[in-house]
C-alpha cells in the first residue's frame, strides 16, 4: 500500500504539498512533494465481531483516522493527505483517510481512491487527473462586486420560502464581512454547539435506508423530479419534526453541486479538486413540518436549479476571489442554526475500490460535524437503495427513527 500511493502521487501531486500564504496573500498550495503520512496501527478488536454487528458504529471507530484540526490558515504545517491502516485481531484491515477539503472534494476523492486501487493491483490508471485551472481564472484585474441575497420563492402557488443567490451588486463595494476565522474546530467540539446543554446526552450516528420502494412512494407523493429531492424532501421534514424546532424558526436547506460540466468551458470529469457550487434556502418551521412534502421538495428542486446555473455558478467564482469569500463566512452570515446539509451522493463508488484482495465489507464516515447532516451513499448490493447517515442527540436520534418509519410505509 505504501508503493502504491508513492506511485499514485505523482499523478495526484498536490495531495504530497503544503499550504502556504502566497504573494496576493491567501492561502495556496505549494507543490513541493512534502508527502502524505502514511500510520499504521493495530486494534485488540477480532474483525469478525465488527462484522457480526453489522459494522454497527462503535466508540473507537474515530479512531481509525487521524484526529487532527485541518485548519486554513498560515500556522498549518500538516500533510494535506493521511492515511491510516489499522489492523484487526484475527485479519482484517481498515484504511481510514484523513483529506484537507482545501485540495479537493468528494468527487475528487473517490476519482483518487479508485487510482490508488488500480495502482494497488498493478493497473494503469484509467483515468489520470486533470490539474488545469485556467478555467477558473478572470481577465479583469479586480472581482466584480457580488452579493449574497434571499429571494422570495414563488411558484405552483407556493410561497413562504426563501433561495439565497449570488447577485451582481455594482451600486456598492464588497461587503460580505468575514465572520471569524477559516479554523475548522474539532466534530465533537462543533456538535456540541447545537445540542442542548440541559438534555446531557450524547450525538448518536445512524443511517437509514430508504429502498427503491419506499424512493418510487415518496417521487409519487413529493411531485420529485430525482430520487435524491424526494428523499431529501421527507429526511429534512423529519429531522426537524424530531429535533423540535420551534414552528416560528427559520430552517435552512443546504447543499453542494458537481459543476465541473456547467463552467464555460466545461471540465473533464476528472478534474482534480473543488469545483462545487453552493445552494441555500430558508423557510420556517411550521411551512416545513406542516406543509405536504411537495413543499420541500419544490424548495429543493429550484434550489438545484438555482446553484447549477452558469449566471450563479459565474457570480460565485467571483465572490470567491473577493476578500472573505468563503463558505463558512456565508453559512456564519445567513445565522444558520437548523438545517439540513446534504452532501456526498449515491452516485460515488464506495463499494468498487479493491485493493487487490477485494472489495471492502463496509464504508463510514468516522466524524460528522453537523447536527442533522444528511450524507447519501450507495447501498451494499449495488441496487437502486440509497443510504442517508446523520447524527443527532439520542432522543432526536429516536423520534427520527420511528418518524422515518412510520412516514414511507
Amino acid at each position: 500500500m505504501k508503493r502504491s500511493l508513492s506511485s499514485v502521487l505523482v499523478y495526484f501531486y498536490p495531495l504530497a504539498g503544503r499550504l502556504k500564504k502566497g504573494e496576493s496573500g491567501r492561502m495556496e498550495v505549494d507543490c513541493n512533494d512534502e508527502g502524505a503520512e502514511f500510520r499504521e496501527a493495530s486494534i485488540n478488536i477480532p474483525f469478525k465481531d465488527i462484522e457480526k454487528d453489522g459494522f454497527c458504529r462503535k466508540s473507537f471507530f474515530p479512531k481509525l483516522v487521524h484526529d487532527i484540526n485541518l485548519s486554513v490558515n498560515e500556522n498549518y504545517s500538516r500533510p494535506l493527505l493521511l492515511i491510516q491502516v489499522t489492523a484487526f485481531e484475527g485479519g482484517g484491515i481498515c484504511i481510514g483517510t484523513t483529506f484537507h477539503h482545501v485540495i479537493k472534494d468528494e468527487n475528487s476523492y473517490w476519482h483518487f481512491m479508485t487510482s490508488w486501487a488500480e495502482c494497488s493491483r498493478g493497473l494503469p490508471l484509467a483515468k489520470p487527473p486533470q490539474h488545469a485551472r485556467a478555467v477558473f481564472k478572470r481577465d479583469k484585474k479586480n472581482p466584480m462586486s457580488i452579493s449574497y441575497k434571499a429571494l422570495e420563492i414563488i411558484s405552483q402557488g407556493i410561497t413562504g420560502a426563501k433561495i439565497f443567490k449570488f447577485v451582481s451588486d455594482s451600486s456598492s463595494s464588497y461587503h460580505m464581512k468575514t465572520c471569524g476565522s477559516a479554523n475548522v474546530e474539532k466534530p465533537n467540539e462543533l456538535l456540541q454547539k447545537w445540542v442542548d446543554p440541559k438534555m446531557k446526552t450524547e450525538v448518536i450516528y445512524s443511517t437509514f435506508c430508504f429502498t427503491d420502494d419506499m424512493i418510487q412512494e415518496l417521487k409519487q407523493r413529493s411531485g420529485a423530479s430525482s430520487s435524491f429531492v424526494a428523499v431529501a424532501a421527507q429526511f429534512s421534514r423529519c429531522v426537524m419534526r424530531a429535533r423540535e424546532v420551534s414552528l416560528e424558526e427559520a430552517v435552512y436547506f443546504v447543499l453542494l453541486g458537481d459543476c465541473r460540466g456547467r463552467v464555460k468551458p466545461p471540465l473533464p470529469p476528472t478534474y482534480f479538486g473543488n469545483c462545487l457550487s453552493l445552494g441555500l434556502a430558508q423557510t420556517t418551521a411550521k411551512a416545513l413540518i406542516n406543509s405536504d412534502i411537495s413543499f420541500a421538495a419544490d424548495i429543493i428542486q429550484q434550489l438545484i436549479h438555482s446553484c447549477t446555473s452558469e449566471a450563479q455558478i459565474n457570480y460565485l467564482i467571483d465572490w470567491a476571489e473577493s476578500p472573505g469569500g468563503n463558505c463558512l463566512s456565508l453559512v456564519k452570515e445567513a445565522g444558520w442554526e437548523y438545517g439540513t446539509n446534504a452532501v456526498s451522493s449515491p452516485r460515488f463508488p464506495l463499494y468498487e475500490i479493491d485493493f487487490g484482495w477485494g472489495k471492502p465489507a463496509d464504508v463510514q464516515v468516522a466524524t460528522m460535524n453537523e447536527i442533522g447532516i444528511m450524507l447519501l451513499s450507495c447501498a451494499k448490493d449495488g441496487g437502486k437503495s440509497i443510504l442517508v447517515s446523520t447524527c443527532l442527540p439520542q432522543h432526536q436520534m429516536e423520534v427520527l427513527h420511528h418518524l422515518l418509519t412510520v412516514s414511507v410505509e
